[in-house]
């Protein structure tokens, strides 16, 4: 395998930058860069370093001998000041060795050839890596602990108990009446294997949703106050904030984090009956919006008459009821006592924390408590697109068996989910699709 290096931590200037280097010429190269360098396996130590007696950093260099790191190979780490021009000096020099700078994902193809990791665990690292939520980053953490793995393989031993009785009826058709051989029994097995894997879809799906980023539309009469709330939750102006009706006539979208959850805020256009060309279109995407999101914010302004203002939003809340937050806004300008439960806030005067309480405890006991934990195995696109198809396949074989088709085609069948199994753990696969698979993932890692 040959040997790569690459700068690892991001291309900007920082407190610490990483280079990499991996492969059986590991040593040769840090030799070349440290000549007094002893090489002792698995240690860190503190070395100057200085390019034709020209002082470059001081670095520290890490070192690790197969095929206990990483990669599997021989790996060393320099660490130095987090300076782009030290880092464009020490891959300048490398790039005049006998070494290649590796491609996006090379080290982690490594580590997958040498058998360190499987191909879900892998996955599991770049989604760790990538996502900006918490909940779907628990659930790559489990998956890098190779609880993916581990479901997978417990399905390949029952596929394969499966295709061992049924080839005994194909090897000896005679005794189709043994108890082994009960097809039965194998259907209604295939049948709960079948509904794990509905589950499984399923909770995925919505897990991956959540790590996608949960949408909140904001509704509401023109200037209840919507684009002023969202410019105090974003801390930045990011909607137009005016006195005229209809300003926002686009759909404006804002992300931030709250909680470790990426959330994406869409101002609509204020939604009443009229309003010019232009203005309609706004509220026709606005209604679109609504379908599309997670929580709907419906924003009352408290200086004008709320029962008007509820009814012209109750077929909204009536069609939305399970996800709609009702908040009254102004609270600073409304004089009189309102007897009512509803959320009591001053966008202008950014008294908002009980509206953020409110929107966190909707998405962690509304929205992520709607999956089942254990089933959420999946995590990206690809690993749910491969398990519909499988489940697509087993559907199939039930089928065919409750049609008494003939053993050696359910047999055959069966061995193409197999297959398809195996694909996902990272077995039986040929280098092309291994290197398109590991060039989507970071660079450097």
């Amino acid at each position: 395998m040959q040997t790569i290096y690459s700068l690892v931590t991001k291309p900007i200037n920082q407190n610490v930058g990483i280079i990499r280097i991996s492969g059986s010429f590991t040593f040769d190269v840090i030799k070349n860069l440290y000549p007094n360098l002893e090489i002792k396996p698995n240690s860190v130590t503190f070395h100057k370093l200085f390019f034709k007696n020209q002082f470059i950093d001081d670095t520290l260099v890490l070192i690790f001998q197969k095929p206990n790191s990483f990669t599997g190979e021989d790996v060393c780490e320099i660490h130095f000041h987090g300076s782009m021009i030290v880092a464009n000096k020490i891959i300048e020099k490398l790039a005049t060795m006998n070494i290649t700078q590796a491609n996006p994902g090379e080290f982690m193809q490594q580590a997958f050839m040498n058998g360190k990791i499987n191909l879900t665990q892998s996955e599991a690292i770049n989604t760790l890596i990538l996502t900006n939520d918490r909940t779907l980053a628990n659930q790559a953490t489990k998956n890098l602990n190779n609880k993916q793995g581990q479901f997978i393989n417990k399905i390949i031993e029952k596929l394969e108990d499966v295709i061992s009785r049924i080839q005994v009826a194909i090897d000896y058709p005679e005794n189709t009446d043994l108890p082994i051989y009960n097809i039965k029994k194998i259907n209604q097995e295939l049948k709960v294997l079948l509904n794990d894997f509905k589950k499984i879809i399923n909770e995925s799906t919505k897990i991956l949703k959540i790590g996608k980023g949960i949408k909140i539309a904001l509704i509401g009469q023109p200037n209840a106050g919507k684009s002023t709330l969202l410019n105090k939750i974003l801390k930045e102006d990011r909607a137009i904030v005016s006195n005229y009706k209809g300003t926002t006539r686009d759909v404006i979208e804002s992300s931030i984090y709250l909680n470790n959850h990426l959330i994406t805020f869409q101002d609509t256009a204020g939604l009443r009956k009229f309003g010019n060309k232009v203005e309609k279109i706004g509220i026709k995407k606005s209604f679109e919006t609504l379908k599309e999101a997670d929580i709907i914010i419906l924003l009352i302004d408290g200086t004008k008459s709320i029962n008007k203002q509820l009814s012209n939003f109750k077929e909204i809340t009536n069609n939305y009821k399970n996800k709609v937050i009702i908040s009254l806004n102004k609270k600073d300008q409304i004089k009189k006592d309102i007897k009512n439960n509803f959320l009591k806030i001053s966008a202008k005067e950014n008294d908002i924390q009980e509206l953020e309480k409110t929107i966190i405890k909707y998405i962690e006991t509304k929205l992520i408590a709607k999956f089942a934990e254990e089933n959420a195995i999946l995590i990206t696109d690809n690993q749910i697109n491969n398990f519909n198809n499988i489940k697509d396949k087993l559907t199939n074989v039930i089928e065919l068996i409750d049609s008494d088709y003939q053993e050696d085609i359910i047999s055959f069948e069966i061995e193409t989910i197999l297959k398809d199994l195996y694909k996902i753990l990272g077995k039986e696969l040929d280098e092309d699709y291994i290197y398109q698979l590991f060039s989507k993932f970071c660079i450097g890692k």
